[in-house]
């Protein structure tokens, strides 16, 4: 192995080691990108990198496209349109047995197709839903497990945020990158429908039966199909207008964002309020954006080691079967998601695990859909699951509560992973029959 991969493999191990001690995930990456490429060519190389990198990757329009998109979800919950989803979903799923949980899975895809992370479904859902299922008498860990689990669908659904910060990162064409993630998001519909169904045929009295229910007449069932429509036009304006060619993937989020700010004026939401998301959006991507230009820089470094290759020459000559370094990467993500957020664990293993797992043969696609998938699974783990302690701080419940009640829900993501590993055609359906593969 050459010094400068050796090089790389110490820099990355110091880099963690700094994200562990709680350095902030930007700060470990641009002072360990700095020591290294001072290693590897000098002040000179430095100069080239800080200088340069920085301004290239502000000044690409590209980018724009994240602070929008978090502006339609901030938008979408201003608006109260999440509510109304969950709404709909109960009046038409609440008689069957266990309908709020499904109709929480439904609104979960709804509400994706507005925010784009799984976070603000977290703590939407979490807010809106945990009182309803109390009231109807559902299972509590049931009812915390499957909050959390059906918000990993915001991250599948487009407008994916954690996907298109994946696409920015590798050069991934965006449009399509959504369309698996899309297709994904569908197969994970079912799954999570599924494993509901099987756990309440299980566990029947963990559920309410019908006869506790309150019956909805068929004229409030059609009234409240209403609420969903902000939720059709908005994914129509995403998903269509790329497809069609309207506009291309990096004006969508502009046109969702004025749309909603119309139907905001429209619900008579105060200018004040519309600012204030305005506001909300342009913070969180003061959160993101200066980790996005660390990594990167700190991918830069990366590549200039050959890191990857190295690791991939490794893997050739100890012959690991593909599926074995796929299980080697599930468990890692799994360690970080213990201690980072989904943005931090994408950024920090991007360089690495893309190439490698891009290099044995799997489509980068799916393997950017299935990785951000796991990062969100990842964030179930304790002891620092960032989905669960999301959903602890907006309900005030204690943590370990909430993890006893997703685990179900941990283990079908496990399973359906590994799934979409060995037969990926399950996820390339929906880009095939798009034509978009």
């Amino acid at each position: 192995m050459s010094s400068t991969a050796v090089i790389g493999i110490v820099i990355f191990i110091v880099m963690v080691v700094m994200v562990l001690l709680g350095i902030p995930i930007f700060v470990s990456m641009l002072t360990c990108s700095f020591v290294g490429f001072y290693l590897i060519g000098g002040m000179n190389m430095v100069n080239i990198q800080f200088l340069q990198a920085p301004f290239t990757l502000g000044a690409n329009y590209t980018y724009a496209v994240l602070p929008l998109f978090m502006l339609v979800g901030t938008l979408a919950g201003e608006t109260g349109i999440a509510g109304g989803a969950f709404d709909a979903m109960q009046k038409w799923l609440g008689r069957i047995k266990g309908g709020l949980l499904f109709a929480l899975v439904g609104s979960n895809v709804v509400f994706g197709a507005c925010s784009g992370i799984s976070v603000a479904g977290n703590v939407v859902f979490g807010k809106i839903a945990m009182p309803e299922l109390e009231k109807n008498h559902y299972d509590r860990k049931l009812s915390l497990g499957t909050i959390v689990g059906a918000g990993s669908l915001s991250s599948l659904i487009p407008p994916s945020v954690p996907i298109i910060m994946w696409c920015l990162l590798t050069n991934l064409s965006i449009g399509t990158t959504l369309m698996y993630g899309l297709s994904l998001g569908l197969i994970m519909i079912v799954i999570l429908c599924v494993a509901i169904k099987i756990y309440i045929t299980i566990f029947p009295k963990r559920v309410p039966g019908k006869d506790q229910l309150e019956k909805v007449s068929m004229k409030d069932k059609l009234i409240s199909l209403k609420y969903l429509i902000p939720f059709v036009l908005v994914f129509a304006l995403i998903v269509g207008g790329s497809l069609t060619g309207l506009f291309p993937s990096t004006v969508a989020g502009a046109v969702a964002a004025v749309a909603l700010i119309i139907y905001a004026l429209i619900k008579r939401v105060p200018v004040k309020r519309i600012m204030h998301c305005i506001w909300d959006a342009a913070v969180m991507n003061a959160g993101i954006f200066p980790i996005i230009i660390a990594g990167s820089i700190f991918s830069r470094f990366v590549t200039l080691t050959r890191l990857a290759d190295n690791l991939a020459n490794v893997i050739a000559q100890s012959h690991l079967p593909a599926l074995a370094v796929f299980t080697l990467v599930v468990l890692f993500y799994v360690f970080c998601g213990c201690v980072m957020d989904i943005a931090s664990t994408v950024i920090i293993t991007v360089p690495i695990v893309f190439p490698l797992l891009t290099g044995l043969g799997y489509n980068p696609y799916i393997i950017c859909v299935v990785l951000v998938m796991l990062c969100d699974c990842a964030g179930m783990t304790p002891p620092i699951g960032m989905n669960v302690f999301a959903v602890s701080n907006a309900l005030r419940i204690k943590s370990g509560e909430i993890f006893k009640g997703v685990l179900p829900f941990f283990c079908v993501d496990i399973v359906a992973i590994f799934l979409c590993a060995i037969f990926p055609q399950i996820v390339e359906f929906l880009p095939v029959l798009l034509g978009v593969k």
